[in-house]
């Protein structure tokens, strides 16, 4: 009897307790998570509600008289087709491009051998802490000639700082014997660069991406400044002028003339007709997204 006791009792110690920090953290932590998904679940809610419940003010969470008409008014109206088109294809190009500025920014910083260094360093982090402003940047784009170009979307914000640095974070805590046996091996920098460093970023590379992407997906101010012409206009800027039209022509424009469909529903269908892409995109990339943070955000 006393042997079984003694044994029991090891079992019973292992038995994890919660902290009280713990139970605390983890409510706050909840109401945060509930805080940012509630909404969104109001919004799909509501863009698949009838008329009637939603004038009433009665749905919430779940749909109420199932409709897809706004849906349909949506995904029937070409401008919104074409503006979709447009921001994939840009949004495409312009990551592509930053991720080639960033890679070849951040891969020098990285080498403790580079001549001027750190005063290149202090040059690259004054963007973060100062900038010309909307109106300095609207004259530079004038001058460029690039008003109403799509490249107005991508020359200005192609490189980002924040990212450069997490990126040369991680470039940095890359072995040095890799790369003094590569050297060895015959190659250069950019052979090191493309052979060695990268495939070993895989985590960070797709986080910075990931970065990218969703900044110019979401960013709209830069087309209200820089595009005029409408068929240039992205879907954020589409969606902006759904969302606050304020005369029943802008509605109209949307429900292409048609007024059966309420235009708040038609507003929420067009927030989540624009939040899909990103959606499909963000679980191909949230296993290297922690990761890929934390590697670069903690220099060794």
């Amino acid at each position: 009897m006393s042997n079984t006791a003694a044994v029991k009792k090891p079992g019973k110690a292992k038995g994890r307790r919660y902290m009280g920090s713990e139970i605390v953290f983890n409510v706050i932590l909840t109401l945060f998570v509930l805080l940012c998904i509630l909404p969104v679940i109001h919004v799909i809610a509501k863009s698949m509600s009838g008329r009637a419940p939603v004038l009433a003010g009665k749905v919430y969470l779940l749909p109420k008289e199932l409709d897809f008409n706004a849906y349909v008014s949506v995904f029937n109206d070409p401008t919104m087709q074409t503006s979709m088109f447009f921001s994939v294809q840009w949004t495409l190009i312009y990551t592509a491009l930053a991720m080639v500025s960033t890679i070849l920014l951040a891969y020098p910083l990285s080498r403790h051998y580079l001549p001027g260094r750190k005063v290149l360093m202090i040059i690259v982090l004054i963007p973060m802490y100062f900038t010309g402003g909307t109106i300095a940047n609207f004259l530079w784009v004038k001058q460029m000639g690039l008003i109403d170009s799509p490249w107005s979307l991508v020359l200005p914000i192609m490189t980002s700082t924040y990212n450069t640095i997490i990126l040369r974070n991680f470039f940095e805590s890359v072995p040095a014997s890799l790369e003094e046996s590569a050297k060895l091996d015959g190659c250069n920098d950019l052979q090191i660069l493309i052979r060695i460093i990268l495939p070993l970023s895989t985590a960070s590379l797709a986080t910075i991406a990931l970065f990218y992407a969703v900044a110019r997906w979401n960013n709209y101010a830069d087309v209200r400044y820089y595009i005029n012409t409408s068929s240039k206009f992205t879907l954020q800027m589409k969606l902006y002028q759904v969302v606050f039209a304020s005369s029943s022509s802008d509605v109209s424009m949307v429900e292409g003339g048609k007024n059966s469909v309420l235009a708040e529903t038609i507003q929420c269908a067009a927030v989540v007709f624009s939040t899909v892409p990103i959606l499909i995109v963000y679980p191909f990339l949230q296993k290297y997204f922690v990761q890929g943070v934390m590697i670069g955000a903690v220099k060794e």
